[in-house]
């Protein structure tokens, strides 16, 4: 009974002796808080927040099983509210951490709602999300709010706070960082203001170092997300270094086109022994097939052919892409000449093999898939990637991918600022790029990128509309870079060069 009671008098002693996973000590400092809230019934709340991977869900799962086995014979109820997979995942992990010595065949599971029970004690797992029938259930002792980014306020404080009320139950938020306005980050400042009236702690945002410190593992593992994303991507900065997604600028803030800023010139022609690749964004022709001056619709897009050189690098991430030249073209129709105008296949065909591109990624979202496939055949089919870029989901991992590049330094754009130039007009298109982040707000699924369809910039010849095609353009590279490290794409060697022939007769002995 001496060493139950000992064992029971902490939760870190109970973790590391009864469930047999020790947890480290940036999990164990909150939940001792909890603990001496729930016990003394002082009804705080607490929000943890840990760095991606790095425990937070283990941590709350060992502490319902030591609260179940501790309050197995006074009984009441927990209840743990989450969306989506978080209900599930929740689940599965409570009943991995109740195989133990103390709890392995007493405990019982219940369906509708989900309970799980030790004795008098029980937790009950409840969907969170607004439409979901979860009014009713009481938490006497403990709430925990799973996934908090995703969570709608007005639902959770009026479905699921009230369950606290009859015995002043303690609650804790769990979640991962992603932006500024969301339940999470609100809640934060909420409990930081009544820390700053009391002192007593109530959020817990582990630093990433502090779990290298103490896990070497997750160290290596950080490292090397930090090598392939950069420290400054919305995925690490976020999920790992705690850092919102809406904290630091737009998406390509000041500090981003620096980087993006190459220190080379435009080339007019390949050199020898460089590579090249193309990224093509399509745009629709126009049916008047003439000059600008005749477009019925002068607002449309552009189509942008950016020629890359590939450039190796010491980095083990992989090559550098070097934006050298740029083909625009404004309305031609893509399988019939104008007068004066030749077909847009057969500029774009011809400026290929000027450039002895390696490998060209076309978009081939509507009506680029006929374009995507006549290229191919003239190309050969391993010199062309057509992809499809008009769903919503493949152009949120596009965003991701290329600022990965970004990121990482294995972007970058010639170097012109003349005003109206071709790179001016890149940097301008770049400078003006939204985002926003919609469904779960998760940025290599949820990110929504482009430039306004309003915006305009002051050029030589007045304020004309920004388009956002050179910026796609340039982007698509991002998913020849994915592909390559996915083994699917092989970037082979190509090189222009003037081979001189030798006389047969030069040497001979007459």
């Amino acid at each position: 009974m001496a060493r139950a009671a000992y064992l029971l008098g902490d939760v870190g002693r109970f973790s590391h002796h009864v469930i047999g996973l020790p947890l480290y000590d940036y999990q164990i400092a909150p939940l001792r808080a909890v603990v001496e809230s729930v016990l003394r019934r002082r009804g705080r709340e607490f929000l943890l927040v840990f760095p991606r991977q790095s425990g937070k869900n283990e941590a709350v799962a060992q502490l319902l099983v030591y609260l179940l086995t501790l309050l197995q014979r006074a009984g009441g109820q927990m209840v743990y509210g989450a969306v989506g997979d978080g209900l599930g995942r929740g689940m599965r992990r409570l009943e991995q951490r109740l195989d133990t010595p103390w709890t392995r065949g007493q405990w019982r599971r219940e369906a509708r709602p989900a309970r799980y029970t030790l004795g008098r004690a029980a937790v009950v797992f409840l969907s969170s999300h607004p439409g979901a029938a979860s009014r009713g259930e009481t938490a006497d002792h403990l709430l925990v709010i799973d996934e908090a980014q995703d969570q709608d306020a007005a639902h959770i404080e009026s479905v699921f706070t009230p369950m606290r009320a009859a015995r002043n139950a303690t609650a804790i938020y769990l979640g991962t960082v992603r932006q500024t306005a969301d339940f999470l980050w609100v809640k934060k400042g909420e409990l930081e203001s009544a820390t700053a009236a009391d002192g007593i702690q109530r959020v817990f945002l582990v630093e990433p170092d502090t779990v290298a410190a103490e896990n070497a593992t997750y160290g290596a593992f950080l490292a090397e997300q930090v090598r392939r994303y950069g420290r400054n991507h919305p995925i690490v900065a976020a999920e790992y270094f705690l850092e919102p997604h809406d904290g630091r600028g737009g998406l390509f803030p000041e500090w981003r086109l620096a980087l993006m800023r190459g220190g080379h010139s435009r080339l007019r022609a390949p050199r020898p022994d460089e590579r090249y690749v193309a990224a093509i964004d399509l745009a629709g022709q126009d049916e008047a097939g003439a000059s600008e001056a005749t477009l019925r619709n002068p607002g449309r897009d552009y189509t942008v052919a950016t020629i890359f050189r590939v450039v190796e690098t010491a980095d083990e991430g992989g090559p550098a892409y070097e934006a050298v030249d740029v083909l625009i073209d404004h309305g031609s129709r893509h399988f019939q000449a104008a007068p004066g105008q030749p077909r847009l296949a057969d500029m774009l065909l011809a400026y290929l093999r000027h450039w002895a591109v390696a490998h060209t990624i076309i978009d081939a979202s509507g009506v680029g898939q006929g374009l995507a496939d006549w290229l191919s055949d003239r190309l050969g089919a391993g010199g062309v990637t057509a992809f499809q870029l008009g769903g919503a989901t493949a152009k949120a991992r596009l965003g991701s991918d290329f600022l990965a590049l970004i990121d990482t330094g294995r972007f970058r754009y010639w170097a012109e600022d003349a005003p109206d130039d071709d790179a001016w007009w890149f940097g301008q298109q770049a400078a003006a790029c939204a985002y926003s982040l919609a469904g779960q707000g998760r940025f290599d699924r949820d990110l929504r990128w482009g430039v306004p369809a309003a915006a305009r910039v002051a050029t030589p010849n007045g304020a004309e509309l920004l388009h956002d095609d050179r910026l796609l353009s340039a982007a698509l590279v991002a998913e020849l870079e994915r592909r390559r490290q996915q083994g699917t794409l092989l970037l082979g060697a190509s090189a222009s060069r003037v081979v001189r022939g030798r006389d047969p007769l030069s040497g001979a002995p007459y």
